[in-house]
């Protein structure tokens, strides 16, 4: 799917990305890059054929790949709808941002509810550097020199300059846990916390 580089990048996640429940993704590439008007970046293709989506760690979401405008408030079309919402009308630089009609694609969301994205200017996908659009108010944006797989291990691992994240649950803490969103929704539904193995304590509870 991948090529050597990008698998290997997706590899080199594996020990800060364990999973019993990484069962991959089945994904018709082609339609959906027909759809978005674009190609994806490599290495979130392999990360997809490797772990699928899903949550890491009950601090982060990897989004399932949907087609644009579908308005899945759960994949990537809802929260890149999110993203370009909150995204500044106007580029501190309009040659790193020269597709103004779209800018990020969402691949992922933290707990803090901020959209992780990619700022798609480049032709090349392999050549998007990962952005992280915050909810917070404070840093609206912030744009990293890697890609999804890469910059997912240097979160873990703490080797950006600082947390990306409104939320520092995930940052440089190690190891983490996957658990595909199939399986996250099984142990929910059959009242069971997917993150600690235990009774989930507000299973059966409706929320307004």
């Amino acid at each position: 799917m991948g090529s050597p580089v990008d698998s290997a990048a997706v590899q080199a996640l594996g020990p800060l990305l364990l999973s019993d429940y990484a069962v991959g993704e089945q994904v018709d590439w082609l339609r959906l890059s027909r759809t978005w008007g674009t190609g994806f970046p490599s290495d979130y293709v392999a990360f997809m054929s490797a772990y699928g989506a899903g949550g890491i760690s009950d601090a982060f979401e990897v989004l399932r790949p949907d087609e644009c405008s579908t308005g899945d408030s759960d994949g990537m079309s809802g929260e890149t709808a999110n993203a370009r919402a909150a995204w500044p009308s106007v580029s501190l630089s309009t040659e790193d941002f020269s597709s103004p009609k779209t800018p990020v694609i969402a691949w992922g969301v933290t707990v803090g509810a901020d959209v992780v994205c990619w700022l798609t200017g480049n032709e090349n996908p392999d050549r998007w550097p990962v952005v992280v659009v915050s909810r917070d108010g404070f840093a609206r944006w912030a744009t990293y020199e890697c890609g999804m797989a890469e910059f997912l291990r240097r979160v873990f691992s703490g080797e950006l300059e600082a947390c990306p994240f409104s939320d520092a649950t995930l940052w440089g803490t190690g190891a983490q846990k996957f658990v595909h969103r199939q399986e996250e929704l099984r142990l929910l539904e059959s009242g069971v916390d997917p993150w600690t193995g235990e009774p989930d304590p507000l299973a059966g509870v409706g929320f307004e």
